[in-house]
């Protein structure tokens, strides 16, 4: 695997376009017409957006605890004139106000990380339990994760483990996941890995860190360390490797099962 640095024109828009990885794991889950859609913890509606650009005559319904991030969703689907395919709604993960049976298919981009830090491993537990409970039989929930375990450069390893730091969540590595789909009555179908293959220079990683530890006790109400203390902990080896950007990822489709014996 090979990463390159991005350049900082691309850094400006880095987090909107993601190098279209958002793209090319969308073309990939199955979703058919007409689906209803659940995007779990949507944060500010990207992927919401990207699947109802890829797939025709689809309702997507995206979640997110935090009222401010809500509103960023709804501006950014507004902007998109997509208000008519998406509704974004304020929603606790963890305990959803939908009926059982509601939705054909559930995504979420990442956004479990943001349950871990802020509802704990037992929330993302209770997130899949829900999940479970508001699919139809035998529909499928595709999760994108950064486990850590999964990394294989220094430029992911950092990511994975600074992001941790910074969240005061140590990220779940794959096999976690998989208990956690088995105990909320999911069979885990397929595991893919998807990356942007960018990592930040030293000087962009610093304005990124800057800006979550910024945005994370706004929107989350989490606190996070000082830039100073994650410098001092993570400083140097960044200068050396670059800090991962969604370099690698790992796609998990799974099935909703109603009978243990089934698996």
């Amino acid at each position: 695997m090979i990463e390159r640095y991005m350049s900082n024109s691309e850094y400006e828009t880095h987090f909107v376009t993601l190098f279209g990885l958002r793209s090319r794991i969308g073309r990939e889950l199955p979703i058919k017409r007409r689906m209803r859609i659940l995007d779990v913890a949507t944060g500010e509606g990207f992927f919401a957006l990207e699947i109802a650009r890829l797939y025709d005559n689809v309702k997507v319904v995206g979640i997110d605890i935090s009222r401010s991030v809500v509103r960023e969703a709804r501006g950014n689907v507004g902007k998109e004139n997509a208000q008519d395919l998406i509704e974004i709604v304020e929603m606790d993960a963890v305990k959803m106000r939908f009926s059982e049976g509601e939705f054909d298919i559930a995504v979420n981009f990442t956004g479990l990380e943001d349950i871990l830090m802020t509802r704990g491993k037992s929330g993302v537990q209770q997130t899949f339990s829900e999940v479970s409970r508001v699919l139809k039989p035998d529909s499928n929930y595709c999760f994108v994760i950064m486990p850590p375990d999964e990394m294989e450069t220094n430029a992911q390893k950092i990511e994975a483990t600074l992001f941790s730091y910074i969240c005061g969540a140590t990220w779940l590595n794959s096999k976690e996941y998989e208990t956690m789909l088995e105990e909320a009555k999911f069979k885990l179908c397929e595991k893919r890995s998807y990356g942007t293959y960018m990592k930040f220079t030293s000087q962009q990683a610093k304005n990124e860190i800057k800006y979550i530890i910024r945005r994370v006790p706004k929107v989350y109400g989490v606190s996070t360390p000082t830039f100073e203390e994650i410098w001092t902990r993570f400083g140097q080896d960044i200068e050396k490797n670059g800090l991962g950007c969604y370099s690698k990822v790992l796609l998990m489709i799974a099935r909703k099962i109603e009978d243990v014996d089934d698996r």
